[in-house]
């Protein structure tokens, strides 16, 4: 009792939210939660749709943001997410932001897919990584419990839960989950895979994979609306054949920053500054597409 009044006292664990899968196959979290990232001074809430963040859909000129925890974004306050900071630069625009852990960018199209038919936003930025793109495909390694496409059949492949009532058992009891994150030798190999992903960035770049990827997305997502935000060191390769099947490409770059984006030295997500300055990149390369857009 004593641990576990002090790991939830000083929120030594993360509140970690219940998913659940739409009927469309996205996962989502069960709204009205709310709870604390480790140590944070402000706590997180999902709202009616399902998401952390922003849901401005009451404004006519509505922009959506899709990504992983980067945009989910729980270990800062809400005025450090990316819609926040847009808005400062874009205020006659809404902003939804659409972030969950893990997801895949064929996830991330799947997302904007449903956006698309339900909110109705004017366009859509997709934040994606290295990894997002080799861990859609199930070619490399099938994630179950993540949206994966299958490009020998052109079929996506719908994720899982796995373990529900396991895992809701885990975030509950703060002792025990404090004890599967520092001593992992207490759960078995099966269970620690299903919490972390290997990292497919390591994996080699296959041309062929990345061209049948983004030929599947020309025929079945609105690719023109779309605009891909690459996070800093992204493979130059993937970014122009993105561009040479119609997405619109935002490039990030962090090299002639003498401040480090990232949140800590064991925490490689965007602190508060590096939130700023991806708006700050993301606002004027965007102002730039738009001003296209409607030349065209």
């Amino acid at each position: 009792m004593a641990g576990e009044i002090i790991i939830r006292v000083f929120r030594l664990v993360p509140d970690v939210p219940q998913r659940f899968v739409d009927k469309t196959g996205i996962q989502r979290y069960i709204p009205g939660q709310h709870g604390y990232f480790t140590r944070a001074t402000e706590p997180w809430h999902i709202n009616q749709y399902g998401w952390l963040g922003m849901a401005d859909t009451k404004n006519d000129t509505l922009i959506s943001i899709i990504g992983d925890s980067y945009i989910e974004n729980m270990m800062n306050p809400r005025s450090c997410n990316q819609g926040s900071l847009l808005k400062g630069y874009m205020p006659d625009y809404g902003f939804f932001e659409a972030g969950r852990s893990g997801v895949s960018f064929i996830e991330a199209m799947e997302i904007s897919n449903f956006l698309d038919s339900t909110i109705h936003p004017k366009y859509n930025l997709l934040y994606v990584s290295n990894s997002d793109f080799t861990e859609s495909l199930t070619n490399k390694k099938r994630l179950s419990d993540i949206v994966q496409i299958d490009l020998k059949n052109n079929k996506i492949l719908v994720g899982t839960l796995k373990s529900p009532k396991l895992k809701k058992m885990l975030y509950s009891c703060k002792l025990l989950y404090f004890l599967y994150l520092k001593f992992p030798v207490l759960v078995n190999k099966e269970d620690k895979e299903k919490h972390q992903h290997t990292d497919a960035s390591s994996q080699p770049f296959e041309e062929q994979d990345i061209n049948q990827l983004f030929q599947y997305c020309q025929n079945h997502y609105k690719i023109k609306k779309t605009m891909l935000v690459f996070h800093p060191g992204a493979d130059k390769r993937v970014i122009q054949l993105a561009s040479q099947y119609g997405f619109r490409t935002i490039i990030l770059d962090s090299s002639q920053d003498k401040r480090s984006w990232a949140l800590n030295e064991n925490d490689g997500h965007w602190s508060c500054y590096g939130h700023s300055r991806v708006a700050e990149q993301v606002n004027e390369q965007l102002s730039k597409i738009i001003i296209d857009l409607k030349g065209e």
